[in-house]
């Protein structure tokens, strides 16, 4: 009998110190840092000491200080730091304090001058209101420069935004808070969706004598619907003729120029002689200089500088980070690949120029504006041209991990679209069970607009519950994949400036079938176009949508376009015309998308 307690007892310390809950600090004060707690100078070096006890089988707790913590490369929690399995990992502030990861810089206080009052190109009544940084004197050597961004284009960091208190700023637009309607078109240009590669810009007429104020150099940036309402676009001017009112675009759009319609509008930016409403910023990128008409007196101003992501997770199990807070970065904020029960909890991703989260990979940038490239070549901690890449292979395996969650968090002031998440096989319909519930996303299209939606579901098997998504310009979910769930989520004022498209969206592929809706909330979206609450587009088949509020849900709150096997039961539209708009578009004008279930 005694030899059975000793073999137990032993048993039971063996365990206790196998299994022992480990606390790692990060912190320069170790007054603050708890009692036995294993300190770490930087997060780095924190993750890398927390990641030994962790392949040794240890709980690790990994505390860190309250503070800011600027970032100039990605915080790596791979398999290297980590291991493959054996204990868990929870990162949390200390004591509850608030922690910032920040992927910025601050400009010191002395580089920050008032415009002087010979520069012509500002308006007479901005003089005395605009402020002028020397960013090589603030110690600024690159900047992320304007790019193209719109349908089709690959989801990149944003170019450096500029922040006061924390608060975005804006790059000065004319008009200021609307779009300048089209004139004729004068020349369609290229159309690269109907395989036309040579990049010829087209030209339309403008209203109005606006251009002739314009005394800054080029290139000059023009954004807008240059075609078609769900198909935004940004490029480089060519030429402004004041004389003719032409405006002559020096790259082709995806469907060429089109005018006649509302919602074919244009606006231009980064003007110096349009920086007149607070807020808004110029920047002379030859010369590194910031001209800007805060939004408040400054406190702190800010610039996003880091590109990577914020943090990468890959080939981890078993890790849970909570409350922090990811800012003022031109890329993602977290980005995942090859993970299984890793848990984004009550953090908040703020002020970032890309998306927020990414759980699986993406597809490499093509090389040329195309919508669906040649060279299509999976990469990780990048979305890139995965959107496009999908309709060419719809079965991609993103390697994205397996009961992943993003729980109780907030995404607000996003460049482009809160969450990018795979997972899951769409060949064997193995579900990816990865999760988002009970967040906020808001205002997650301020860079990029067409298909970036709060919440892209990709893969099979994965499920959005619980969430509130509003205010934005385009859509706020969108599925692709099999056996996708949304449930009680409460959907509003989204889809608030594009044409033919809905807040929750899917469809051109027939196979993307067993996706679920259920119980959700989806009211107050615009009429004044062709939006609609819940979209099944080109043939898309097999949805089951089930007791679900539809309420002034734009101009049709379901549009069923020419799919079959869509099931709608106990649902209740309020406020609209008409309940449900179907048509048999398979059988004329989009038999082609049959080819991709083929």
């Amino acid at each position: 009998m005694m030899r059975l307690l000793t073999f137990f007892l032993c048993c039971w310390i063996s365990s206790s110190v196998w299994a022992a809950d480990r606390v790692v600090c990060v912190t320069r004060d170790r007054a603050e840092a708890p009692q036995g707690a294993v300190i770490a100078s930087t997060l780095q070096k924190g993750i890398v000491l927390a990641g030994k006890y962790k392949q040794k089988g240890d709980d690790v707790t990994l505390l860190v200080a309250g503070g800011t913590y600027r970032l100039d490369k990605t915080l790596e929690m791979t398999a290297r730091e980590l291991g493959l399995t054996a204990g868990s990992l929870v990162v949390r502030p200390l004591d509850g304090a608030k922690v910032i990861f920040y992927g910025g810089v601050e400009i010191p206080a002395q580089y920050i001058e008032q415009a002087p009052a010979s520069e012509s190109r500002i308006r007479p009544e901005m003089r005395g209101k605009i402020v002028k940084v020397d960013l090589r004197k603030a110690g600024i050597t690159s900047l992320g420069e304007l790019r193209n961004s719109g349908f089709s284009r690959p989801a990149v960091p944003a170019w450096t935004e500029v922040f006061v208190n924390d608060q975005v700023q804006k790059l000065s637009r004319w008009p200021n808070d609307t779009m300048a309607l089209m004139g004729e078109v004068v020349e369609t240009g290229s159309i690269p969706r109907n395989g036309e590669m040579d990049n010829r810009g087209g030209t339309f007429r403008y209203f109005g004598d606006r251009p002739s104020q314009w005394k800054s150099g080029d290139p000059k940036w023009i954004a807008g619907y240059f075609a078609w309402g769900y198909a935004d676009d940004m490029v480089r001017i060519a030429q402004i003729d004041t004389t003719d009112k032409t405006i002559k675009l020096d790259e082709a759009v995806m469907y060429g120029l089109i005018s006649g319609a509302d919602y074919n509008r244009w606006y231009v930016v980064n003007l110096l002689e349009e920086v007149d409403v607070p807020g808004e910023y110029y920047i002379d990128y030859p010369n590194m200089t910031l001209w800007l008409y805060p939004s408040e007196k400054i406190e702190k101003l800010s610039l996003s500088l880091l590109a990577e992501p914020m943090l990468a997770l890959e080939g981890v199990k078993n890790v849970e980070v909570q409350h922090i807070d990811f800012e003022c970065s031109r890329g993602m904020g977290v980005y995942m690949e090859r993970t299984e029960n890793v848990i984004l909890r009550g953090c908040r991703f703020h002020n970032l120029g890309a998306t927020a989260v990414c759980i699986g990979k993406g597809v490499k940038p093509y090389d040329q504006y195309a919508h669906t490239g040649e060279t299509n070549i999976p990469v990780s901690r990048m979305i890139g041209n995965l959107a496009q890449y999908i309709y060419k292979n719809p079965v991609f395996d993103r390697e994205a991990g397996r009961n992943n969650g993003i729980v109780d968090c907030v995404i607000e002031e996003v460049g482009a679209g809160g969450i990018n998440m795979g997972g899951g096989n769409r060949i064997t319909l193995e579900p990816g069970g990865n999760y988002v519930q009970n967040c906020r996303i808001s205002r997650y299209n301020r860079v990029e607009k067409s298909y970036r939606p709060a919440i892209q579901l990709t893969g099979a098997g994965n499920r959005v519950s619980n969430c509130e998504i509003f205010d934005a310009p385009s859509s706020a979910i969108l599925i692709q994949g099999n056996d996708h769930l949304v449930e009680y989520c409460d959907i509003h004022n989204v889809c608030n400036e594009i044409d033919d498209l809905g807040a929750v969206y899917y469809g051109r592929d027939q196979s993307e079938q067993g996706n679920k809706l259920m119980f959700n909330y989806v009211h107050d979206l615009s009429a004044k176009h062709r939006v609609t609450g819940f979209y099944h587009d080109d043939g898309a088949c097999g949805m089951y949508v089930y007791g679900n509020i539809l309420y002034k849900a734009g101009l049709q709150p379901v549009l069923l376009g020419g799919g079959s096997d869509n099931h709608y039961k106990n649902n209740i539209f309020i406020g609209t015309p008409y309940g449900l708009y179907v048509d048999n578009r398979l059988e004329n004008w989009a038999k082609g998308t049959i080819d991709i279930i083929k």
